[in-house]
């Protein structure tokens, strides 16, 4: 399973199917959903904290993304029951140990988009780095669920499963544990 942002839909099959991979893709009104439906992708709703009570309810049922980075932005992912809180830590540290227990009660899934740490320059990179690194040990303490994702608009930067479970042993999370979550992933589908 990977997470990706709406994009051109002929390259990101074609992409897809050479690794033969499940992707789940945000997406932002019911034309993408019934455009991802039929071409056997897994729409996911991005909403934000000023996304109105009336639309959230519309999407009660369906899978829902927050992107995170922030105070506001986390505590709205858990205030909702986000499916997936992306990128809750960036250059500076907004996740602990209540956010990793509350996010584990849901049931939400917390998503390094690789995208943002590689559109990054060196300095702001070793500090998401360093903030992942934390965000990942506090997932482990309270068995939140983690993975990374390539989080690209672009159907060729997408990062094979191999990868991804890589970077998520390198940030502190087990191998077994890490493809255990890209799995569960898929068969949650």
């Amino acid at each position: 399973m990977d997470v990706v942002y709406t994009q051109p839909l002929k390259e990101l099959l074609q992409v897809s199917t050479y690794f033969k991979e499940t992707l789940i893709v945000l997406v932002a009104s019911e034309k993408d959903e019934k455009v991802a439906k039929t071409n056997d992708l897994i729409p996911c709703y991005l909403v934000t904290e000023n996304t109105s009570q009336s639309d959230l309810q519309k999407l009660s049922g369906k899978k829902r993304a927050v992107v995170g980075g922030s105070i506001l932005a986390n505590e709205f992912a858990v205030k909702i029951k986000a499916d997936y809180l992306l990128q809750p830590s960036n250059t500076k540290q907004f996740f602990d140990l209540g956010l990793a227990k509350k996010l584990s009660d849901n049931g939400t899934t917390v998503v390094l988009m690789f995208e943002e740490l590689l559109k990054a320059n060196s300095f702001e990179r070793h500090q998401y780095w360093k903030n992942y690194i934390e965000v990942v040990r506090y997932c482990k303490l309270k068995k939140t669920k983690f993975i990374v994702a390539s989080g690209t608009k672009d159907p060729l930067l997408l990062r094979p499963r191999k990868t991804r479970e890589a970077l998520a042993v390198l940030l502190g999370l087990p191998q077994e544990i890490a493809r255990a979550y890209i799995e569960e992933e898929v068969k949650s589908k």
